[in-house]
């Protein structure tokens, strides 16, 4: 039997930038809301681990030089600080954005990005979360106190590993899913059109 080195435990603040959204005078408003543009992304948009481009707000270049705060990159990691608190999303389908005041975007550095993202999507995270809940009639996490979540951390090659297989077992849940939507579409169709 082979032993493995133990799994350090760290603060999440320790290998990630964290970056809230620009809560200043040029928040972007409904107005400045146009078809084609940069994503502006809410927690609406946050959808079974993605960020569903199709129904994120869009802004202008100009509006999303002028705000401060997250500046989304491919790799980051969303995650919902406001109302659905640990709602999160990994971006991998876009290249620049930004958020909503009640996200976060979370740069993970000297960690492999979908290690965390597993992890964030664990019972680890959820433990935490519920005892930092802040909220009385809407729940609440400040950015500073999921800066402070214990995150266990094995070595680089083994985050990899396990984000990997997490990743794979995502895609395949997702397929098998998209199967069973065809065939009910199928069924009903034929129910329907008398085809069976």
């Amino acid at each position: 039997m082979q032993c493995h080195d133990a799994w350090e435990q760290r603060k999440l603040g320790d290998f990630c930038e964290m970056f809230n959204g620009d809560r200043g005078i040029n928040y972007p408003k409904d107005s400045d809301m146009v078809q084609a543009g940069i994503p502006f992304v809410n927690a609406g948009d946050l959808q079974e681990g993605k960020v569903n481009l199709a129904t994120a707000n869009k802004i202008t270049r100009e509006k999303f030089d002028q705000l401060g705060g997250a500046k989304i990159k491919r790799g980051d990691i969303l995650y919902c600080l406001r109302g659905t608190l640990g709602k999160n999303a990994f971006v991998d389908n876009f290249d620049e954005g930004t958020v909503a005041s009640s996200l976060v975007d979370i740069r993970p550095k000297n960690v492999d990005a979908q290690y965390l993202f597993t992890v964030l999507n664990s019972d680890i995270e959820y433990r935490q979360r519920i005892l930092c809940d802040e909220g009385a009639a809407q729940p609440n996490l400040s950015a500073r106190n999921l800066a402070n979540f214990d995150i266990p951390v094995p070595k680089i090659a083994e985050q990899v590993k396990i984000g990997r297989y997490f990743e794979s077992l995502s895609n395949i849940i997702t397929l098998h899913q998209r199967k069973e939507y065809g065939l009910k579409t199928y069924e009903n169709r034929s129910i329907h059109y008398g085809t069976f």
